[in-house]
C-alpha cells in the first residue's frame, strides 16, 4: 500500500514536541500539504483543555486554513495527542471528526503515554471507523 502522505522528520518531531509540551492535555493542530507532502504543521488551541478529548474553535480552523491556502498548500488533515491511551482515534474522535473530515483528510494521532517512546500513527476516519494508513517519512 503506498503512503497516503509523506511527513518530514522535522514535522513529525514538531507534532511530538507539541504533544509532550501540552501533556497531560491533548494537543491538536492542522496539517498543510502539497501534492501529498506535508508543508507545515499548525498548532491550534484545544478549547476542551482536556486529557481525554479535543476540539478546535471553528474560527481558528478557518483562519489557519486560510493561511495554509495563502501559502499555496491545502488542508491535508489534523493531528492530536493521546496522553494516556493508545495512539489511535477514540470513539469520540471518530464521532466528531468523521462526518466532516473523512478521506482524503488524514488524522495523525501522537501517543505520549510513554514519554520516553512517543510515536505517531496515521488514519482515515470513514464509515464510523478508523482505518490505519501507511505514511512515509524523510529527512528534512
Amino acid at each position: 500500500m503506498p503512503p497516503v502522505i509523506r511527513i518530514s522528520q522535522t514535522h513529525l518531531d514538531a507534532m511530538i514536541a507539541h504533544a509532550l509540551e501540552d501533556a497531560p492535555i491533548e494537543c491538536c493542530g492542522l496539517i498543510a500539504a502539497k501534492d501529498g507532502v506535508v508543508t507545515g504543521i499548525h498548532r491550534a488551541k484545544n478549547r476542551e483543555a482536556s486529557p481525554y478529548r479535543f476540539s478546535i474553535n471553528p474560527l481558528e480552523t478557518r483562519d489557519i486554513t486560510e493561511a495554509i491556502e495563502d501559502a499555496g498548500s491545502e488542508l491535508a488533515g489534523f493531528y492530536h495527542s493521546h496522553t494516556g491511551s493508545e495512539a489511535r482515534p477514540s470513539p469520540t474522535d471518530i464521532r466528531t471528526m468523521g462526518p466532516l473530515f473523512g478521506p482524503p483528510y488524514v488524522h495523525v494521532v501522537v501517543g505520549v503515554a510513554d514519554r520516553e517512546k512517543p510515536h505517531a500513527r496515521v488514519f482515515f476516519i470513514a464509515d464510523s471507523a478508523a482505518i490505519e494508513q501507511e505514511f512515509g517519512t524523510f529527512e528534512g
